[in-house]
Formats: C-alpha cells, sequence, structure tokens
C-alpha cells in the first residue's frame, strides 16, 4: 500500500497543480434563460471565454462597492 507522500512523488507536475487548484473548483448548473444570457456576455465581452466571463461577474458581485 503506498502512503500519501509517495503517491504525491509520483504525480505529474500538471496533476500537483490540479491538485492545489481542485479547492477553487465549483461546478453550477443553471437555468436555460441564465445560460443563454452568460453566453451572450462572454461573446460580447470575453470573446466567448465563459470562465473569465464568470470571473468577471463574481468579482464585480463580491467587490462592488455599496
Amino acid at each position: 500500500m503506498q502512503t500519501p507522500a509517495s503517491m504525491s512523488e509520483e504525480k505529474t507536475p500538471q496533476a500537483l497543480q490540479d491538485d492545489r487548484r481542485r479547492r477553487n473548483h465549483f461546478q453550477v448548473r443553471l437555468d436555460q434563460q441564465l445560460a443563454d444570457q452568460l453566453r451572450h456576455y462572454a461573446e460580447q465581452r470575453h470573446h466567448g471565454v465563459i470562465n473569465m466571463a464568470l470571473n468577471t461577474i463574481v468579482s464585480k458581485f463580491f467587490n462592488a462597492k455599496n
């Protein structure tokens, strides 16, 4: 049986980076209307890159000045 230390030694650098980022990974399901709005926003402002659009939306929500 392998210990966690020996398992991490066998992982590629990419796999180790993925492990570090995994806690920041979120998945959501959107209803059709909201998904369409997100795609439209991404096309208009982020060349169709959904993750970049989501990052902008969430950042503006949490960093908004009241």
